[in-house]
């Protein structure tokens, strides 16, 4: 039999190379299922980057800026993401409509066309 001594360091070597697995960056497509509930990427940019600018890389965050089109928005740090998001979990509206959906309502976006 092993003894509680022997079974924890066991349990601890196994947590510390579950960790070492997890990746330290994430692609934005990668988070967007494993940070952000599946949620798309103007629902992201809208909810989270602009109403917590907290989280941008050049204020200490850890997502890049979403700078134009052609660069890459990058979770750099996957740790503090989650730390993040769980803190704050209960700030954001996760069943808050598509920004799409605001600017129609708003007349700011055409209506969507509907087959007769």
């Amino acid at each position: 039999m092993l003894d509680d001594a022997t079974i924890n360091k066991i349990a601890d070597a196994i947590a510390d190379r579950l960790k070492a697995k997890e990746p330290s960056t994430m692609k934005f497509d990668e988070a967007r299922y494993a940070l952000f509930h599946g949620k798309s990427r103007d629902w992201i940019k809208y909810y989270i980057l602009r109403k917590y600018p907290e989280v941008l890389v050049n204020n200490g965050g850890w997502i890049t800026k979403p700078e134009h089109r052609g660069v890459r928005i990058k979770v750099l740090d996957v740790e503090a993401a989650k730390k993040w998001l769980s803190e704050n979990t209960q700030k954001i509206d996760w069943n808050a409509p598509e920004p799409i959906t605001l600017k129609r309502k708003a007349g700011l976006a055409k209506p969507i066309k509907r087959s007769k």
